[in-house]
């Protein structure tokens, strides 16, 4: 299976595992109101879309509050068990799903942790691992802001240099550093905080954006 699928299984149970009232690293939420936005964002691919249109309805919020009035254990299964028929996350799951289902399963895990608690890394299979430095890749130049170079470098694969040749000193000492496994990256990149990375040089400036 690929990382989308395998996420999938991993976090329903993990979901479950944990009942609907445990913290997650989703702000205030608690897995029931992260596992209603997985159903609502998978199952009703509509409401969003209709949600961006002007007026003063937000259908996507409607059907995110509609879920949170029907049992926990039957939200979860729901958005498990996948897109159905027509809908076009059939498609788009190993590409839209990859990083949404690890970053939520690593949301739920870490939910009652705090910046002071050790961090326990899950093991990733090499292949599910490549999936996520693509990811990466991809998405660490548009997220990271940086008055200099930043170099992440993702454990067991090749490291990511952004901003190259801005204010680099000959010795390379105005460089910032972010060393870890690749998922962490990852998470931290999407503005996550409970995270096992080592960061070394000069970090002043450096921002996570969004896309």
């Amino acid at each position: 299976m690929n990382l989308a699928q395998t996420e999938r299984v991993a976090l329903k149970e993990t979901l479950l595992e944990k009942g609907p009232d445990a913290p997650t690293l989703c702000g205030d939420w608690t897995t029931k109101e992260l596992a209603a936005h997985l159903y609502v964002r998978e199952q009703k691919p509509g409401a969003a879309l209709r949600s961006l249109l002007p007026g003063k309805q937000d259908p996507a919020k409607a059907q995110f509050d509609e879920a949170l009035d029907r049992p926990y254990e039957e939200i979860v299964q729901a958005w498990a068990a996948g897109p159905q028929g027509l809908n076009p996350w059939r498609v788009l799951d190993s590409l839209g799903n990859s990083m949404e289902h690890f970053i939520h399963h690593e949301d739920v895990l870490r939910g009652a942790l705090n910046s002071a608690d050790e961090v326990e890394v899950r093991p990733l299979d090499h292949e599910h691992g490549k999936e996520l430095h693509r990811l990466l890749k991809l998405l660490a130049p548009r997220m990271i802001k940086s008055p200099r170079p930043v170099v992440l470098v993702p454990k067991g694969f090749p490291r990511i240099v952004l901003h190259e040749g801005r204010g680099v000193s000959a010795d390379g000492e105005n460089v910032c550093r972010i060393s870890g496994g690749v998922g962490e990256l990852l998470l931290w990149l999407s503005g996550r905080d409970i995270v096992k990375l080592t960061f070394e040089g000069n970090q002043d400036g450096v921002v996570r954006g969004s896309l």
